[in-house]
């Protein structure tokens, strides 16, 4: 079984830039997430991983350029070639084709901490590395509670 000590995030999603920023209450979230059946290995160590390297502040405390649990943000691959707009999900309520991108996804673990503006990287199934611009953070809910 792969761990935090022989895998790192940014071995397999990578932020080019930047420590993720994660609410407490996230994290939380995630830690149950990580004990689901159907979560493998990798994705365990990358949680672990995350755990390791994030800074962990209130809900009420992240900015409102950082990518949380739903937020829904637009990206583009580095080339142009791609456009994407993902709500960011827990693996339960995943649905890409309705663009809702689960957390444990390679895409997914790699933008939550993220900022707006920040290039990453993640390794899909096919082994080619993707990077993407996150060039709008559309409807980020703890921004949101801030404003209302």
């Amino acid at each position: 079984m792969l761990s935090a000590k022989n895998i790192s995030i940014t071995a397999i999603t990578g932020r080019m830039e930047g420590q993720p920023v994660v609410s407490e209450s996230d994290m939380e979230r995630l830690r149950e997430c990580a004990h689901l059946p159907t979560v493998s290995p990798t994705q365990r160590a990358l949680l672990d991983a995350m755990e390791a390297t994030a800074l962990f502040v209130d809900s009420a405390e992240i900015p409102p350029d950082v990518v949380t649990m739903n937020t829904t943000v637009e990206c583009t691959t580095t080339d142009g070639t791609d456009t994407h707009e993902w709500t960011l999900v827990y693996p339960r309520e995943a649905d890409y084709q309705r663009g809702r991108l689960s957390v444990l996804s390679p895409t997914g673990i790699a933008l939550l901490g993220a900022r707006c503006g920040q290039v990453i990287m993640c390794l899909p199934p096919s082994g080619v590395p993707v990077h993407y611009v996150i060039r709008k953070i559309l409807l980020q809910p703890e921004s949101r509670r801030l404003s209302g």
